[in-house]
């Protein structure tokens, strides 16, 4: 990692903070499922793992619990300024680890709570379940996972959506899966901000993937639970998530 003095890119898109590596952007706010996760925090005093947490929006919410936080990143000049944004009382308790999914390893039961955030829309199927299979065995005994991704009803991805709902009707295990991103995207970000794939999820994947590898669901939904149908509901379908217990 570097020594140098480094600064988050500069906000072009309205609450969005475009990542270093070409993986998308970070919200600049909590979005309704990882509130849940640091409203959980107020019962969970011990460690927890923020899973992709970019510049740590999440991970400096947890550090104000109280908790110790583990905050792990592909790219480590995030971490970087995550450290630099850590104000000093916190310290202590954070330990940040550059770590690409699915390889990156932590010790079996390991954590009371994990939070992975818009992260795992960015795997195909098969790393998706290699993924969940380490969560599981990271958490302890009744330890919760609040997982989010990004949906086919959100930003350039919604002109698929159709297609994305014809796939999910004749079965295909992975509808969302976008293979030229590019396509969907405005000519002057198809060489930027993305990677070339993406695997769009809605709350049905998400508990179907969960439940696979041993989770009990608690609650998964659209971020307005109340829809009737996500290609009319606007913003309150543009992620999905899921609250699940390790048994």
């Amino acid at each position: 990692m570097s020594d140098k003095s480094l600064e988050m890119p500069k906000v072009f898109i309205r609450g969005l903070i475009p990542t270093l590596n070409n993986m998308g952007f970070m919200l600049e706010y909590l979005e309704p499922y990882s509130k849940l996760f640091i409203e959980h925090l107020d019962n969970t005093k011990t460690d927890v793992l923020d899973l992709g947490c970019a510049y740590g929006v999440a991970t400096l919410a947890a550090l104000e619990k109280g908790v110790r936080v583990t905050a792990c990143d592909m790219e480590p000049d995030h971490l970087e300024i995550l450290k630099q944004r850590c104000p000093d009382e916190y310290k202590s308790n954070l330990t940040c680890v550059v770590g690409v999914l699915p390889d990156v390893d932590f010790p079996d039961e390991s954590f009371d709570a994990i939070v992975c955030a818009r992260v795992i829309h960015f795997l195909p199927g098969d790393d998706v379940g290699t993924t969940l299979s380490k969560i599981i065995r990271w958490l302890k005994t009744n330890g919760k996972l609040f997982l989010i991704a990004d949906t086919p009803y959100s930003g350039p991805w919604k002109k698929g959506a159709p297609i994305y709902q014809e796939k999910k009707i004749r079965g295909e295990e992975w509808p969302g899966l976008i293979e030229d991103c590019a396509n969907y995207l405005p000519p002057s970000t198809k060489s930027s901000r993305f990677p070339h794939i993406i695997n769009l999820m809605d709350p049905d994947i998400l508990r179907r993937e969960c439940e696979k590898v041993g989770f009990i669901v608690e609650r998964a939904s659209f971020h307005d639970p109340d829809m009737d149908n996500p290609l009319d509901a606007g913003i309150g379908a543009t992620h999905a998530g899921i609250v699940c217990r390790k048994p």
